[in-house]
């Protein structure tokens, strides 16, 4: 499989809100699946920032399939903090790519977690499909290595 690997930085979308009481849990901290939540809003905001929305995707006949998902949680977030969830796509296949996360407390700048997802490229049918050449462009043109944080 041919992939794109840039060794330029990446270009970073970024999504800010608050957390909101319903993704806390009885201690007060963030539930670890609010995380999980708020990567697909940044993926979902990144595609949009690079001019390719989810649903235009989609209405070319592609979804992103999670095929893997890696999360190393650093530090608590708590009810009304200020989220930021920076995005960029790292590696690039003809029907695969995978999206790097760092979601950081607004206010302080704490790191409170790192992630990865891999995606394949799937038909409505559920089939391995290849990505369209403008999306495939798209994602290549924009890959990279993101924050060294």
């Amino acid at each position: 499989m041919s992939e794109v690997i840039d060794p330029q930085p990446a270009f970073i979308a970024e999504a800010r809100f608050r957390v909101r009481y319903a993704e806390t849990d009885a201690m007060g901290i963030t539930h670890h699946s609010s995380y999980i939540v708020w990567l697909e809003l940044a993926r979902s905001e990144y595609c949009r920032a690079v001019g390719m929305p989810y649903p235009e995707i989609s209405r070319q006949g592609i979804e992103f399939l999670v095929a893997e998902l890696a999360i190393k949680y650093l530090s608590p977030s708590f009810f009304d903090d200020e989220i930021v969830v920076r995005t960029w796509v790292e590696k690039v296949g003809r029907a695969s790519c995978r999206f790097g996360y760092q979601v950081y407390d607004e206010t302080t700048d704490k790191l409170s977690l790192r992630a990865t997802t891999e995606h394949a490229a799937v038909g409505h049918d559920g089939k391995i499909k290849r990505f369209f050449p403008t999306l495939y462009q798209i994602l290549s043109s924009h890959s990279g290595i993101g924050p060294q944080r």
